[in-house]
């Protein structure tokens, strides 16, 4: 089905097996990071990093005695993610159009790269889907978030909102070797604005996953924000971008909410051995 539980699986560890992760996860990168050449990495070191990090998230799960076809669903929740996020784009597109109709400043009726050569970007989205989106969200949704909400205490809400909100901060963290290292960018007000940005990112996949429990989902809702199929000339001024951004993800958030409910088919509205209590709110 299309709605699983909305609480993670039953983890047997404590929290020595997240941490280890988490530290193992940033120590590769920022050794990874380090030896390769300035720009872009060659292809087969981002290969090998997403193998890496899928490898590393299914082999928390096992540690933790949770099987990672947790994390599957069926063939049907798979299409009904594609035409999801076909859906959202097809809306944003629509929308991005009326407002160059309407003259708004950044929206030009011009074709954009995606349009002008879409065999490249087939290359490129693919590229991101296979080796950054699938296995960062399985480890930072599909393992960390679900292993922090149940690291959690007290109100069923309360520890969703630390399980999200923490996982959305560690995503954050995750990106600052790639500032720094990769990009060269330094310490100062740019790298607060984008920890902000993937930390907005990081919360509304957070949510996505945990309204839908559909990791498809997210990593195609995931790939497609790092190349964004836009079939015009979309440019916003810097200084609109973390707004623009919450309306984005505020957007993704909306689409997940609106397609757990239509598609949910069983009365249920978390994991079937908890019971509600007078702490949860």
């Amino acid at each position: 089905m299309w709605r699983e539980k909305m609480f993670p699986p039953r983890f047997e560890g404590g929290s020595l097996v997240p941490v280890a992760t988490y530290l193992l996860t940033l120590a590769v990168l920022s050794g990874l990071l380090f030896v390769s050449p300035p720009g872009s990495p060659p292809p087969l070191l981002g290969i090998s990093w997403g193998v890496f990090l899928c490898a590393l998230a299914v082999g928390a799960f096992v540690i933790e005695g949770v099987s990672p076809r947790s994390l599957l669903v069926p063939p049907r929740s798979f299409l009904i993610a594609v035409t999801s996020v076909l859906g959202f784009w097809t809306a944003y597109n629509l929308l991005a159009s009326g407002f160059a109709l309407a003259g708004v400043h950044g929206f030009e009726l011009g074709g954009s790269r995606v349009s002008a050569h879409p065999v490249l970007y087939l290359a490129a989205f693919g590229s991101s889907l296979l080796f950054t989106a699938i296995p960062e969200e399985l480890l930072f949704r599909g393992y960390l978030q679900s292993k922090l909400i149940s690291l959690a205490s007290g109100s069923r809400r309360r520890r969703i909102v630390i399980g999200v909100t923490a996982g959305a901060v560690l995503f954050a963290v995750f990106h600052l070797p790639r500032w720094t290292l990769a990009s060269g960018h330094g310490f100062g007000p740019g790298l607060a604005t984008r920890l902000s940005g993937v930390a907005l990112a990081g919360f509304a996949y957070g949510l996505a996953f945990l309204l839908t429990r559909n990791i498809w989902l997210v990593a195609l809702f995931h790939a497609t924000m790092n190349q964004p199929p836009f079939l015009l000339t979309v440019q916003y001024p810097p200084e609109l971008h973390l707004l623009v951004g919450t309306v984005e993800y505020g957007g993704i958030v909306a689409f997940a909410f609106v397609i757990s409910r239509m598609t949910r088919t069983d009365g249920s509205t978390g994991d079937p051995s908890h019971r509600p209590s007078s702490t949860d709110d």
